[in-house]
Parts: C-alpha cells; structure tokens; sequence
C-alpha cells in the first residue's frame, strides 16, 4: 500500500465525523449551530494530531461543547459529558508522563461513558431521551474518541494483557442491553437500548482490537454513529410530526411517511448487519477477532445481535404496519431526505467497498506511536 492511501485513515475518518456533526444542523434548521465551530475544530486536533496527549486534549474540549449544549435539556448528559472531558484530560496528561496502563484504563472509561456502555450509561441514556441532536453529535466525536484511543494507548502490553477483560465484558453488557431492548414499549426505550447495545460490542471490539484488528474497531464505530445517527434523526423527525410514539398505541404509519419508513427500517438494518451494509462487514470482522479472544463472548454478542434485529422488525411493525392511521403532517423534508440518503449511501459504500477505509485503517493504526 502506497503512503498516500496509508495516511488517508485519519483523513476519511475526520470526514465521517464531520459529516455526522453537521447532519442534525442541516436537517433541522432550527437547531443551534452556534457551537458547529468549535466542535468540529475538536474533532480535528482529536483526529489529526501527531501527539497523544494533544488529541484527547481536543476530545476533552469536544466534551464540554456538548456538555454546554446539553446543559437545558438533560443535566444527566451534560453531567457524563463534563465528566468524560475530566477523564480525557487524565488520559492526556498520563501519556505525556509515559503512563501508558493508566492512560489506557482512563481512555477505556471514556469510551464507556461516551459510547454508552452499561453500568455507564446513563448520561448517553438521558441524551437519547432529552437532548437527541447533542446525541448525534456526540456519536461524531465519540468516533473521533475511537480514533485516537486505537492510535495512541492501545499498543503495550498490558493494553493487549486487558483485551479478553473488554471483551468479556462488554459481551456481557451487550446481552443485557438486548434483553431490556425487546421490552421496551416505546420508540424511544427502543432507541435508548439499541445505543447501549451498540456500546457494548464497541468496547468489546476496542478489547479485540489490542491482538492487532485495530481497523475492525474503528469500522464498529464508524458503522455505530452513522446508523444511529440516522435512526436517531428518524426518530426525531417522526416524533416532531405526532408526537411521543407508544408500541401499545395506533401504528400504520407507513402510509402517511413513506419516505421516513424507509429511511427508519434501512437505518436499523444498518445497526443489525444488513447484507449490503457497513454494519455487516463491521459485524463479521468483529465476531472472528472475538472468536480468538473468547468463544462464549462471541455466543452472547451473535445473539444480542439478533435480539437487535427482533426487537428492531417489532419497532418498525408496532410504528409503522397495521390499519393506516391519517396524518396531515408531511413526509420528510427535502432536507431531512438529503441528510438521510447521505447517511444512507456511506453506509451502503461502506457495505460494498469496505476496504477503502480497513485497508489504510489497519496499516495506520497499527504504527506504535513514538
């Protein structure tokens, strides 16, 4: 591989974030963007910079953007924001002192909290719920997060010595989040547990990623933020024309919203490993890395899996089939269908040409920083 496509990793990344970012801004107008500066500008010297400690110093600054943005809507979020920036911070100032183990293990905690792991979920849980734009955005810089934790704390030997504790325990947090998520009984208990579960096999692929498979980690990100990114703008989107959607209530919503029913079902397929999808790359590598670190692990994720896909057929079925149910509200906006084809079509890319961001990924990523 030529040096160009090597060092295109931080580049194509950094666009998926960017991207990500400004999604909710142009599909929702009324929306602040007030902070769009800033944020991306994090985002940048989290991705591109050559020094440990100045690229989760930008996460840290990132982390208070979206804390300040949160801080109306959900306390809880902003709270787990501020404290993420805190334990960022700490990852920085123990890498510029060469303590790579506690930078590692604080990195880790961030992951958790940013992704929305279970036990450390609850700010990410109170974003879903109160603040859905912040939620997005933060999923951008949360990539952004992955990005540098692969790059910068993942290569030592206790890292590697921690891998098969990720993973066992984040297989176990995915599988408890898919039990809460087919019981939820309502779009938005659905959404909450579809994050965490997400979350779980994100840490469990950064504790695969310490035996080398560094780009399966960050397609697993990738392929997290922008399909539930998208489901989340969907979501939104929907509520915003009939309110709070509750599974015991009128669903066949499919008539009135087409266009938001596609968008909704091909977003959540991206979440479950639809063939043709990134997620079903990001699936596959990531069963076969945790196949060599821990067999049982790779049972539970295998079946949190599809749990995801149950719980997601009965959320679109319970939203949007049945007897029809009338609506003057109109389908997507002109500008909601531009941010949710873009999402859409990335992620398709992704599906059929993933090697256009594994191939530099890896050969990126696996460089011991200096």
């Amino acid at each position: 591989m030529n040096m160009a496509a090597l060092f295109s990793a931080p580049w194509e990344t950094l666009g998926f974030c960017l991207l990500l970012v400004i999604a909710p801004a142009v599909a929702e107008p009324k929306h602040s963007r007030w902070h769009l500066p800033s944020l991306m500008g994090a985002i940048v010297v989290a991705v591109l910079a050559s020094n440990g400690a100045l690229a989760y110093a930008g996460v840290a600054v990132g982390a208070l953007v979206h804390a300040w943005s949160a801080r109306a809507s959900s306390r809880t979020g902003a709270a787990m924001l501020v404290l993420s920036a805190g334990t960022a911070l700490g990852v920085a100032a123990a890498i510029q002192q060469d303590a790579l183990t506690v930078a590692f293990w604080l990195s880790c905690l961030t992951v958790a909290m940013r992704a929305g792991v279970m036990p450390f979920h609850l700010g990410v849980s109170s974003l879903c719920d109160r603040a859905p734009v912040v939620q997005t955005q933060q999923l951008a810089s949360t990539i952004a997060l992955v990005f540098a934790h692969l790059r910068f704390v993942d290569h030592h030997a206790n890292a590697i010595a921690a891998g098969p504790a990720l993973v066992r325990f984040g297989a176990a947090a995915t599988i408890v989040a898919a039990l809460l998520t087919i019981v939820q009984k309502d779009l938005r208990g659905f959404y909450r547990g579809t994050t965490t579960l997400h979350a779980g096999m994100l840490l469990a692929g950064l504790g695969a990623a310490s035996i080398g498979n560094f780009a399966a980690a960050l397609l697993v990100a990738v392929t997290m933020g922008l399909a539930l990114g998208g489901l989340g703008m969907m979501i939104t989107s929907l509520e915003e024309r009939v309110g709070p959607v509750s599974f015991a209530g009128p669903g066949g919503r499919v008539g009135a919203f087409p266009k938001l029913a596609l968008a909704f079902i091909l977003f959540g397929g991206g979440g479950v490993g639809l063939p043709g999808m990134a997620g079903f790359v990001a699936d596959d590598l990531l069963l076969h890395t945790l196949w060599m670190e821990s067999p049982t692990s790779t049972v539970l994720v295998i079946l949190s899996s599809a749990s995801l896909a149950v719980a997601t057929l009965m959320a679109f079925s319970k939203t949007f089939l049945g007897p029809t149910t009338a609506s003057l509200a109109p389908d997507l906006y002109p500008r909601e269908r531009v941010v949710a084809l873009s999402l859409v079509l990335l992620l398709l890319f992704l599906g059929f040409a993933p090697a256009v961001l594994l191939g530099p990924a890896d050969g990126f990523l696996s460089v011991v920083p200096g």
